[in-house]
């Protein structure tokens, strides 16, 4: 009889705690409960009460159930490869596609070698659908004292692939892939600083980038490698970009696995209606609701400053990714990024030092996506942050698109590629 109570009590013991439920708040109370759906670094967050979310069941919209997008992708099926330095290639022809719009590669398998090249290109592609932007971020520097500085950016970026056919560009510009442009237009002692990028199709062509600097007013010329390091001693990179920006060819990829993930998502993004206004010239102009967005902004606040404060967690299934850059000079030497199964959207990124030390990680705030007409899809920015940890210097780094009805925060808009030219860059930093 006594063994059989003691079978029954270590039976009792050995059941485990209740899985996380919508509805629960991930704290350090619960934090076991996400074992295993969280890198380790954001886990220790919730176990040390720096962070805390509520996890919801949410329906997040695929990009790929929308019929435009969809017709796209099935064109695709089967059409595209890749060549040994990660370009993407025709099969029929093993030449360089003059346009692809939509995902080049709509079926990804675990099985497949060149399986995690081809996730990052479908990101890169979901990405440039929605058209060439125009916003205003403030970059904001916290330590574990709150805001230690604001700066403000106004930026520009240029997509000539991956778009539908009525956005195209008229002119040949086959060899571009991207092209952005940045001004810091506060606090003063950067004021004028003003960054310009030029992305490649060709493997062996590295981008090109200048930067007006005001106390030389000059242009100089930036090697590539530069990308990795801390915008104006931040801890985002140009290299982080909306989640990744750095080269595909540029690194070498590597599937390393699948794994359900707890992804930030902002809440509002579910349950708001988008504020659209179509701009006269063409695109989308979203008015972005005012408010805290992390920590240190909510009175009495208890968690890490930089905490995002307006986001839900929802789980989603992601492909787990590791890159290593090619450029012995890069600041990095090992990447891990996590892209959703669904939407290849990123979510979390940790990055290493070439001795395999986690230095900093990134968090991209997710957003749910809403129609603003037929083809034309909007990634909401209503509250959402993106978000860049230092762990060894305990500070972290905030981009979040600045609030306002008459801000800029532009989707699909006409560009010429004339204001991505060198005599416009120093037009600007004049």
């Amino acid at each position: 009889m006594r063994v059989a109570k003691l079978l029954l009590i270590l039976a009792f013991l050995a059941i485990p705690a209740l899985a996380l439920q919508p509805g629960d708040f991930l704290d350090e109370s619960n934090w076991q409960d996400a074992k295993g759906l969280l890198p380790d670094e954001f886990l220790a967050a919730y176990r040390n009460g720096e962070f805390r979310h509520q996890v919801r069941e949410l329906e997040v919209y695929k990009i790929a159930e929308d019929p435009t997008f969809k017709r796209a992708i099935d064109a695709n099926r089967g059409r595209f490869g890749l060549s040994e330095g990660g370009t993407i290639i025709e099969k029929a022809t093993g030449q360089v596609p003059s346009y692809i719009y939509g995902w080049p590669f709509p079926d990804i398998r675990a099985d497949d070698p060149k399986a995690a090249t081809k996730i990052v290109w479908n990101y890169f592609y979901t990405m440039f659908y929605a058209g060439n932007s125009h916003y205003r971020a403030d970059l904001m520097w916290i330590s574990e004292h709150g805001l230690d500085r604001t700066i403000q950016v106004d930026s520009f970026v240029k997509h000539y692939q991956g778009q539908h056919p009525r956005f195209r560009e008229s002119e040949d510009h086959s060899e571009l892939l991207t092209q952005s442009l940045s001004e810091v237009l506060n606090p003063g002692d950067v004021a004028g600083v003003v960054s310009l990028s030029w992305r490649y199709r060709d493997a062996a062509k590295r981008d090109s980038m200048w930067t007006y600097v005001p106390a030389m007013r000059r242009v100089r010329q930036v090697s590539p490698a530069n990308r990795s390091d801390g915008f104006l001693g931040s801890d985002l990179s140009q290299d982080d970009g909306p989640y990744f920006d750095g080269k595909v060819q540029d690194f070498t990829w590597k599937l390393i696995g699948e794994q359900d993930l707890l992804v930030l998502f902002d809440k509002p993004s579910f349950e708001t209606d988008a504020l659209l206004e179509r701009l006269p010239d063409g695109g989308w102009r979203m008015e972005i609701p005012g408010g805290a967005r992390v920590g240190f902004q909510v009175p009495g606040w208890r968690g890490a400053p930089w905490c995002p404060v307006r986001e839900v967690l929802i789980r989603r299934p992601h492909w787990i990714v590791e890159a290593t850059p090619k450029d012995p000079y890069y600041l990095y030497g090992k990447l891990i990024l996590r892209f959703d199964k669904d939407i290849f959207l990123g979510s979390y990124s940790s990055k290493y030092d070439w001795k395999g030390k986690l230095i900093l990680s990134y968090a991209a705030v997710r957003t749910n996506i809403v129609r603003a007409a037929p083809g034309e899809l909007w990634g909401w920015a209503g509250g959402a942050v993106a978000l860049a940890v230092n762990w060894n210097l305990n500070r972290a780094t905030t981009a979040g698109i600045v609030a306002g009805k008459n801000v800029p925060a532009d989707s699909r808009i006409p560009l010429s590629p004339g204001q991505f030219s060198l005599q416009a860059l120093m037009r600007r930093g004049r």
